[in-house]
């Protein structure tokens, strides 16, 4: 049973998108379960990686020769309740300095480009408009929350960003629908019920961006006009909604689509790529079905490769918006209580306007640390430059990066005390916190200052405002880890243009 459920949770990832009912997905799964297989386990992490490009690709479904130069990785999908039928994507990617393009091509016997279309019934003299699928493609990115590849889920809620493609609406004239998914355990607005066997209930709102779509519903024909006529009229999209281009063609073998999208459109219903880090999404793909015979990848890792957007480098200014950047987590190191708010806020002070991230709102106390981590970086010999800037705390203030972090209870942390007036190192080991070398330091609290380690190997420097304070060795973290930033107790502090690059021998 324990692999019939495993199988279940990955399967639904999507289902929602295309409105499967609870009944007929449970019917669909209690049928299956006598064959199903726990497939997701004998896949291993796919990765995805996006090659630096200074010239774009054409967005029209006609493979560009750059293409050819991507990293091509195959994705098996899998019928989402039952996990039969495989089917292989192959995917690509590209970036420049602001967008991300992809190209995917799967198998598809037959070509269906019409969704619900008027079938002239000549007994009646009119037309009917029976339901007919088109072909689909989705791709989707978590936003906020505890992301699950369930949307089913009894326990965690979140949202995501999902890319949607039809062959019979927006492909046409280009375009593919940006939506976002909204998963809670409590009523939540346009939120659709599911009903968990007794054991709970799950809402999922599934809502277009702003503005307006790139088709709409026209009204029937009044006289014969041909056997077949397509239901949809086409325009141009406006507001969020037309965020993501894409255009597909079709073969006669199957199709090959490309969309693309800005990494940061600014918009607030929109999910910000950082190329910086590694992101996680998934795809799905239907082949003349509807619902629950939609079929499903794993979770994917894209990560970016080459120009200005190398993972050896980054650098986060918090200016994308007021949502927190994509992948950051905020964390406890013995936590006793209610974790610190962490905030992307507006600060015309910030070194970088106009914003800055920030603890806004913070109960803690006594020997619990904030943490907030960047996971998926990866960093071992290094530098880091971050401004602080203390803005309140009884016991404690200030704050600094922490770095070589295996997890919320192993890391090195560097920080600054208004209070104190001192600056210290230290490393946090299964949780404890041992002091590595101290130096006197005044600074005014509510002004920006500078903090920059430089770690290689086993040596660390450190400086305050461009002085040198601490040079230390120490061997407790030898191995890459993430980064991130750190205060101690009820200190809130603002943190702005935290950068990092990797320091290779």
């Amino acid at each position: 049973m324990e692999s019939i459920r495993t199988l279940f949770v990955t399967g639904v990832i999507l289902a929602a998108l295309i409105g499967v009912s609870p009944e007929a997905a449970g019917q669909a799964r209690l049928a299956k379960q006598e064959k199903s297989k726990p497939w997701t386990s004998e896949i291993p992490p796919l990765i995805w990686e996006s090659s630096y490009t200074k010239t774009p690709p054409e967005i029209d479904g006609k493979p560009d020769d750059l293409w050819q130069r991507a990293k091509p990785v195959t994705v098996i999908v899998r019928e989402a309740i039952g996990g039969d039928h495989p089917t292989q994507v192959v995917l690509r990617a590209v970036h420049t300095d602001d967008t991300f393009y992809l190209i995917a091509s799967w198998p598809d016997n037959t070509k269906s480009d019409m969704r619900d279309p008027y079938v002239w019934n000549d007994e009646k003299k009119e037309y009917d408009r029976p339901s007919k699928p088109d072909d689909q493609f989705a791709l989707e990115f978590p936003m906020a929350g505890n992301f699950d590849i369930s949307m089913l889920t009894l326990v965690n809620e979140y949202t995501a960003d999902v890319w949607h493609w039809k062959a019979g609406r927006g492909n046409p004239i280009g375009w593919v629908d940006d939506k976002r998914h909204i998963i809670s355990q409590k009523q939540i607005p346009h939120g659709k019920e599911y009903s968990m066997g007794g054991h709970g209930k799950v809402y999922v709102a599934r809502i277009a961006d702003e503005g307006q779509s790139s088709y709409y519903l026209k009204p029937k024909p009044t006289g014969f006009e041909g056997d077949l006529v397509n239901s949809f009229e086409h325009r141009q999209p406006t507001g969020s909604i037309a965020d993501v281009r894409g255009k597909a063609v079709y073969d006669g073998k199957g199709w090959t689509l490309e969309m693309s999208r800005k990494f940061n459109t600014s918009n607030a219903d929109d999910v910000v790529i950082d190329p910086a880090m590694d992101n996680i999404c998934a795809i799905a793909v239907l082949n003349d079905e509807l619902y629950w015979r939609h079929s499903v990848s794993t979770a994917i890792t894209l990560s970016f490769v080459g120009g200005p957007t190398d993972k050896t480098q980054a650098l986060w200014n918090f200016d994308g918006g007021n949502e927190m950047p994509p992948g950051w987590k905020v964390a406890e190191t013995r936590g006793k209580g209610k974790p610190a708010t962490w905030e992307v806020i507006s600060d015309d002070s910030a070194p970088s306007q106009s914003n800055a991230i920030a603890i806004t709102a913070n109960e803690n106390y006594g020997s619990t640390f904030n943490l907030l981590l960047a996971e998926g970086t990866k960093y071992k010999d290094l530098e880091i430059e971050v401004m602080v800037k203390a803005i309140s705390g009884k016991e404690d203030q200030g704050g600094g990066p922490l770095w070589r972090a295996k997890d919320a209870d192993n890391y090195y942390i560097a920080r600054w005390n208004p209070l104190e007036d001192n600056f210290r190192v230290y490393f946090v080991k299964n949780g404890r916190r041992k002091q590595l070398g101290s130096a006197k330091i005044k600074a005014e609290p509510d002004i920006w200052h500078k903090i920059k380690i430089k770690h290689k190997g086993n040596k660390i420097e450190t400086e305050f405002d461009g002085k040198k304070l601490i040079e230390l060795e120490d061997s407790t973290f030898t191995e890459a880890g993430m980064v991130g930033l750190w205060t101690k107790a009820d200190a809130a502090t603002g943190f702005d243009d935290f950068g990092v690059e990797q320091k290779n021998e």
